[in-house]
């Protein structure tokens, strides 16, 4: 027997009764969506949440309604009130909030889906501590249950100590609960002209009646700084404690790279606990590298007992390891201690350690900068700094004060003081003797390098070129010139004052100025032009000014002036007296023994000094038995020299001068008797044979006067 029916009438009737079904069915399904959401139930509702909190809620007498695929809700413009204030808190475009069906017959409302459009939130934590919204999320808790929670498009406003920032594109999709938690999905980016930063990050939710929690958690951000990129990436674990409202960040680690200079950076945090305004970190690590193929930056750091509140940052220890590597030299350092922030009184450390070396690379170690002190460090809001520090530099005793401050509109200023025990300068100025390009010191072009003045006091400074104690001075430097103004020292046994300055100009230009008083004469034209040719006590004027980048430049370009008034010294490479006893002038004197020299009490020098020679003219030596009168000049560069002498009997001036002539090195001079000049004004051979033979028996006499 056939029990389907087959009759057409049949299949109407069917479809007519199921069509009229569905119908009745949908139309008492939106009666009961439209019944659920009725004005007054959606003002009673709206106005339940925010009970006991003074705040106003208000939205677009436009209400929608739909049931399919789940009755839901849509406000526009939503807007939620300050606390007694009708100003707008939080503002909504538009809300639509998506219930179970079940919810339309029972007393436990399910939200399956709440979504936010446009939502502009403003957010502020107030002084004593609280946020401005904190009494809404601290309302009772309601009987309904959230699934998901979607927030699209939406600006958030946060104003922390007085300083906005503003989240814009905000986005938040919190998932359905499954047995592991809630999955979530966050993101928005912070608009600023010099540090743009865009960010997202998902995890998982855990929440119980008491409190929530995140096992997993993973953040990622991305900017750009003049065109160069940076991410950073953290990942770690948060968990709330509504109890005692705390917050415990765990497993804290972070890595943040940027094409700018090829930085990267890592940093290890095990615990963060936030509660009652109290930040604290019990310990947080991380290392950094950063360089281009010509220099390298590497480093490490350490922050132990870290506090953090609205007015007061305590930081037990740390300690930060650095090191800077180029082609020819790597220098270290470390700064360590504890460190204290007051909003009054900005940033300070009362037990400061800094530690530097400097050495060379691929070669002979050559350190320098070996510096080891202690002492206290300030720094305010506005910027400016201070510090004082006692210590060793180089191995020797010195102390240390540091000064600076912004000026509005103009280049900051460094001031400083330094007193030193004694100072090596030839390390520092092997790469100027190397014939460095570019000598003038690249921290002083730098844009950000302040200007510069410091007061010096060294008892010793040792160079190539000069030995000088009890040195005080007045230092200014920037990017134009470096002054040595007031120079005060002593020099070779005696004092000397007067000036230096480095021009930064191409090749670097210097000025010396120095008036020396009783100083020893030898050393000091030794250093000063590479010759020896004078020694005793005496005063020196010098005004000497030049160019170059190494000595060779140095003393071609040299212009200026130098007086010398010496007393008991003697003229090295000559000696008068043998040449008037034995008329014998030697071609070399570098072999005699002892050297040759002229002995004198007395000896004054008047030289201008243009592109590298000297020339003087009646210099005057006075001896014993001589007088010499002579001019001529020195070609400092080469140290070949052309004087023309004349020698006086000091005894009997009447006596007839010999005229002497020396040429050639100041090392190796030769000496001729000037016969031009002895027989000036004689005609016949004779009469200049004579000449010259009574002279040489007057010098005779000069040297043995008991002796015809």
């Amino acid at each position: 027997m056939n029990l389907l029916p087959n009759s057409g009438k049949f299949w109407l009737k069917f479809l007519i009764f199921s069509l009229i079904a569905v119908i009745a069915t949908a139309a008492g399904l939106y009666a009961s969506v439209y019944n659920f959401f009725t004005p007054k139930r959606i003002e009673t509702l709206t106005q339940s949440a925010l009970q006991s909190t003074q705040r106003t809620i208000r939205f677009s007498p436009e209400i929608r309604r739909s049931w399919f695929p789940r009755p839901t809700l849509t406000l526009k413009n939503v807007v939620i009130s300050y606390p007694n204030s009708t100003q707008a808190a939080i503002h909504i475009k538009e809300t639509n909030i998506g219930i179970g069906w079940s919810s339309l017959w029972n007393d436990t409302p399910i939200i399956e889906k709440w979504v936010l459009k446009g939502a502009d939130v403003s957010i502020e934590r107030t002084e004593n501590g609280k946020w401005s919204l904190q009494d809404l999320w601290q309302q009772p808790r309601n009987t309904a249950t959230l699934n998901r929670l979607v927030v699209e498009s939406s600006t958030l406003r946060l104003k922390l100590d007085n300083t906005p920032y503003t989240i814009e594109d905000f986005s938040l999709n919190l998932r359905s609960e499954d047995s592991d938690g809630r999955r979530f999905k966050i993101g928005g980016n912070i608009r600023n002209p010099q540090f743009p930063l865009e960010w997202n990050g998902n995890g998982l939710l855990q929440t119980n009646a008491a409190n929530w929690s995140i096992p997993e958690l993973r953040f990622e951000a991305q900017s750009r700084r003049d065109q160069n990129t940076v991410k950073i990436n953290i990942t770690s674990a948060l968990d709330w404690q509504t109890q005692n409202h705390t917050l415990q960040v765990s497993n804290i680690n972070l890595r943040a790279d940027s094409v700018q200079q090829n930085l990267h950076l890592t940093a290890q945090a095990p615990l963060l606990i936030f509660k009652d305004n109290h930040l604290s970190l019990n310990t947080v690590s991380g290392a950094f590298t950063a360089g281009s193929p010509d220099s390298q930056w590497d480093g490490s750091f350490k922050l132990d007992k870290t506090n953090l509140r609205p007015s007061v940052i305590t930081l037990d220890s740390f300690d930060l390891n650095g090191r800077y590597k180029n082609q020819l030299r790597q220098t270290s350092f470390t700064v360590s201690g504890p460190m204290l922030w007051q909003k009054k009184t900005g940033l300070q450390s009362d037990s400061l350690r800094i530690t530097t070396l400097q050495d060379t690379v691929n070669r002979l170690p050559q350190p320098r900068f070996i510096s080891m002190l202690d002492g206290n460090f300030s720094l305010t809001d506005s910027g400016n700094w201070q510090g004082s520090f006692k210590g060793t530099f180089d191995r020797q005793p010195v102390a240390l004060s540091l000064k600076y401050q912004t000026q509005a509109e103009q280049k900051p200023r460094l001031e400083a003081g330094v007193a030193l025990q004694k100072l090596n300068l030839t390390p520092y100025l092997e790469d100027f003797q190397a014939g460095s390009d570019d000598p003038y010191p690249k921290f002083l072009n730098h844009a950000n390098t302040p200007d510069i003045e410091a007061s010096i006091k060294v008892n010793n400074i040792q160079t190539p070129g000069f030995q000088l104690d009890n040195v005080e001075t007045r230092l200014t430097a920037n990017n134009e010139h470096i002054t040595l103004s007031n120079f005060k020292a002593g020099l070779y046994g005696g004092r000397t004052e007067g000036g230096i300055s480095i021009a930064n100009t191409t090749p670097l230009s210097y000025h010396l100025q120095q008036n020396a008083e009783s100083v020893q004469i030898q050393p000091l034209l030794q250093d000063l032009f590479g010759f020896h040719s004078f020694s005793g006590n005496g005063n020196a004027v010098i005004d000497l000014t030049t160019k170059g980048n190494n000595r060779d430049q140095m003393l071609k370009n040299l212009n200026g002036m130098l007086t010398l008034n010496i007393s008991e010294g003697a003229w090295h490479g000559i000696d008068m007296d043998n040449i008037l006893k034995n008329g014998i002038i030697s071609k070399d004197n570098t072999q005699q023994t002892p050297p040759p020299k002229t002995p004198f009490h007395h000896f004054v020098l008047n030289s201008e000094i243009d592109k590298g020679i000297s020339r003087h003219v009646n210099t005057e030596l006075f001896s014993d038995s001589l007088h010499v009168v002579s001019s001529g000049y020195t070609d400092l560069s080469t140290q070949e020299l052309s004087e023309d002498l004349l020698i006086r009997n000091a005894l009997n001036p009447q006596n007839k001068p010999i005229p002497l002539k020396i040429r050639g090195t100041v090392q190796n001079p030769s000496i001729t008797i000037d016969y031009n000049r002895l027989t000036d004004g004689l005609n016949s051979p004779q009469e200049k044979q004579k000449a010259l033979e009574n002279t040489l028996r007057e010098q005779w006499q000069w040297i043995n006067p008991n002796r015809k």
